[in-house]
This record gives structure tokens, sequence and C-alpha cells, in this order.
């Protein structure tokens, strides 16, 4: 196992949110008692199965996790067969289960309209904080960022003048670039002037920082989202934020290839899910037609 992460983290420089999902892997395989870790006589495909499905059953796991940790599995005895230590991979014959495919949920005109008149009411106006978070929002919003890549910005990656941002090596070890509105520009070029009063510039530093100059962690922005949601009727995560980008883009006849790109998407199949959310222009398209005339 040891090999076989080093092999994934310095020779193919996997995602760092990948190498900890391998560990969570790891850390339940190496205790099980169907396949016993140190013994790759017990590596056979009726034991792997029995590992699947007593942990589908047990920890009720869904289609997406069995298929996840199928393969991750699937990955490390391909590299144990790869290293002559199997002669054949187990998993060949095991195979994925059916996911259902939910459509993302999204936030409403009107949720996104009260969300922007309670930003003031949720934060403290006269700080740099509150500035920040605000930005933080309409970032989100704005860009379709994920998580961890919005957390991860640094001022060189702001490019006002050219109007982009630059995600840089976040997920699947690529660079993107993401376009900017001019609404979000604004708002960005103000945030700089506050965030220059309060902190040095230093290129290298958190686009966001906390008020010890560190870069924020999820812990903050759940703090962050709980205030939020106090101050709103109705119930969001930041990862809507990010569907509700895309579905609006979709909305505004965007190119669903260009979608695909500014969301970071490696399979244009990903990005196809939002054609079924825009269910208003359906609706215009059905209106606009007469049936059975």
């Amino acid at each position: 196992i040891d090999d076989f992460m080093l092999e994934k983290t310095v020779s193919q420089w996997i995602w760092i949110r990948m190498t900890e999902q391998y560990c969570s892997v790891f850390k339940l395989f190496i205790q099980s008692t169907d396949v016993i870790a140190k013994e790759l006589s017990t590596y056979t495909t009726q034991n792997f199965k029995r590992f699947l499905w007593d942990n589908l059953v047990k920890r009720n796991w869904s289609s997406s996790t069995y298929n996840s940790y199928r393969k991750y599995l699937r990955c490390y005895c391909e590299f144990l067969k790869n290293e002559g230590y199997l002669s054949e991979n187990p998993f060949d014959n095991i195979q994925k289960r059916k996911v259902a495919i939910q459509l993302p949920k999204t936030l409403t005109k009107s949720e996104i309209q009260e969300l922007f008149k309670k930003l003031p009411s949720a934060f403290n106006m006269s700080t740099y904080v509150w500035k920040r978070n605000e930005t933080i929002v309409y970032t989100y919003l704005y860009t379709g960022l994920r998580l961890s890549e919005l957390l991860n910005l640094k001022i060189k990656d702001l490019e006002i003048h050219e109007w982009y941002i630059k995600v840089t090596k976040w997920k699947w070890n690529k660079d993107r670039v993401v376009p900017l509105s001019q609404t979000l520009t604004k708002i960005l070029a103000h945030y700089m002037l506050v965030r220059n009063k309060s902190f040095d510039i230093n290129w290298d530093s958190p686009l966001f920082p906390t008020g010890y100059w560190k870069f924020l962690q999820k812990r903050d922005m759940n703090t962050m989202i709980k205030k939020l949601r106090s101050h709103v009727n109705f119930y969001f995560t930041w990862h809507q934020l990010r569907h509700t980008y895309a579905t609006e883009l979709v909305r505004n006849n965007f190119d669903i290839y260009n979608i695909s790109r500014i969301l970071g998407h490696s399979r244009i199949d990903t990005t196809k899910i939002y054609l079924s959310v825009d269910t208003e222009r359906l609706k215009n398209q059905l209106d606009s037609i007469t049936l059975f005339s």
C-alpha cells in the first residue's frame, strides 16, 4: 500500500483530495475480515464482493460510495498485477452498481435576491471580514468555483485587468481560466482596495485570508454559511451556488462545451445534466408551439 501511494502521489501527481480518499479506503480495507490486506491469497473476486457487500449493508452505502470503493481498490489491485504480485485483477469481474441520476439543486431567482439582500445583516458591515465574506459569496455565485478551489486562490491568480481568475492545478491537476463578469470584476476591485488596507501585498498570499493572513479552512466556511442560513428563509449549501451558476449559463444559451471548460469538468456528460435543470426554457419552448392541432 505504501508503494502504491508513493507511485500515485509522486509519479502520477494525483490531486491532494484524491490522496485523502485513498487513505480513507485503505483504512477501512485494512480492517476487513473478508480480505486480509497482508495476505495476497485472499485477494479473490469472491472475497472482494463480500467486502463491498458487507459494507454496503452495514454502513448503508449509496451506490456512488460503493462504486468509489470499487474504483480505488480496483486501481490498487491493478498496481499489484503490474508489479507481479497478482496474476489477474479480481475486480475485472465485479461490476459497478447503477446510480440514480439526481438533478442538481439550485437557488431560485427570488432566493438569490434574498441572499444578496441579507448579506449586510449577516455580518458586521464595518469590518474587513464582512467585505471578505460578501465577496466570497459573489465570487462563488459568479464563477462556479469548487469550494477547495476558492479557498486556495492567491492574489496572483486574480487578473482583474484581464477579466479572469486562474485556477492552478487543483482538481485533475489541470489549470483553467475562469472569466469574470463586469459585475464581479467591480466587486473584486473594491474588495482588493479594502483588503490591501488591512494586509501587505504578497502575490503568494491568499486572496481571501483569515485575520491572521492564513488560508481559510472549511470550518471557517461552515461558520460563515451557518450565519447566512440563519438570516434567510431557505436552506442552501456552498455547492448549490456552483450549480446555480452553471444553470444560469445554460439559461442564457451558453455553449455547453464552454460551460464545461469554465466549471473544470473532465467529461462533457457531467455538464450536460444542467440541461435538464433549465425547466423555464423548456416551458417557454412548449408554450411557443401548438400541440395536437
